[in-house]
């Protein structure tokens, strides 16, 4: 059985076009599932999460530099101006 240049290249345009439909059509049900109302929200919850994370953070650090600084300035307080010199 003999494959003539004919049969080769319509086999291989429709190969051709067959593997392009096949793609577009996969590359459409990936955004059809990639972009749902739970992938969505799923997102939205994480990255509100991560950023509730990191305000928590932002609050404990400028905490503890407020509290920091209040101790400094309460021993500077106790100590007084003229207590500073004497024994």
């Amino acid at each position: 059985m003999q494959i003539s240049g004919v049969d080769f290249f319509i086999g291989l345009a429709a190969g051709s076009v067959l593997g392009a439909v096949l793609t577009l059509a996969v590359g459409r049900v990936r955004h059809w599932l990639g972009h749902s109302e739970i992938y969505r929200l799923r997102t939205e919850n994480q990255q509100m999460k991560r950023r509730l994370a990191e305000k928590d953070r932002h609050i404990r650090r400028m905490l503890s530099e407020t509290e920091r600084l209040a101790e400094k300035l309460g021993r500077n307080r106790d100590q007084g101006p003229g207590a500073r010199g004497q024994v």
